[in-house]
């Protein structure tokens, strides 16, 4: 059987800056290819597949030497692939493996993931098509209260984040969850770029 390649446009370490998991320390895996184009997105490079390395599981836990316990599979849209393989590897290395998708592919069972970010977006009509851990919105102009996905979620897991500090977008969040109370939503901000780091 070929052995598994993912195209990576880059690996790091740095904090986890938005979500359940913000302000952790984390090693990031970011992926080339999506199937969506956000006019917003803010890693637009990882869209070009011609930018990435193509590298097997083993050659990036090699070359990563991943330090935090937390690893944050990303893009682009990393279930694009099969990601058994590279999970399967990190676990050897006792790694806590999330995933940031845009929810538009189902994840299987079978690639063991320990934490699933989701993230819909309008250019998919918000649609979700897997189990997800917390639901991130960005609070652009097409979102409303009828687009958060009918899924079971514990208390504080769905965020509502700002889109590129748009003082619009913030109060749009803010007024939404101050209006649906018994949703228990969530703002997110990006910690990261508070701090200024990657």
């Amino acid at each position: 059987m070929d052995k598994v390649l993912y195209p990576i446009i880059e690996i790091f370490t740095s904090i986890q800056g938005e979500g359940f998991h913000i302000g952790k320390g984390c090693s990031f895996i970011r992926l080339a290819g999506c199937n969506l184009r956000c006019s917003w997105c803010d890693t637009q490079d990882s869209f070009d597949l011609s930018k990435a390395r193509w590298m097997s599981a083993e050659e990036i836990v090699d070359e990563a030497q991943i330090s935090h316990k937390h690893v944050v599979i990303t893009g682009g849209e990393p279930t694009l692939y099969n990601l058994q393989p590279l999970v399967r590897e990190l676990h050897k290395f006792d790694k806590y493996v999330a995933i940031e998708t845009n929810g538009t592919n189902s994840i299987p069972a079978e690639w063991n993931l320990d934490w699933v970010t989701a993230s819909p977006k309008p250019g998919s009509g918000f649609a979700l098509c897997c189990q997800a851990d917390e639901l991130k919105y960005v609070m652009d102009d097409e979102f409303t209260i009828d687009c958060i996905a009918e899924q079971d979620m514990p208390e504080g897991r769905i965020f509502f984040q700002v889109e590129s500090g748009r003082k619009e977008s913030a109060q749009k969040g803010y007024d939404l969850i101050n209006r649906y109370p018994d949703r228990r939503l969530r703002m997110g901000i990006q910690l990261h770029k508070v701090l200024n780091v990657r």
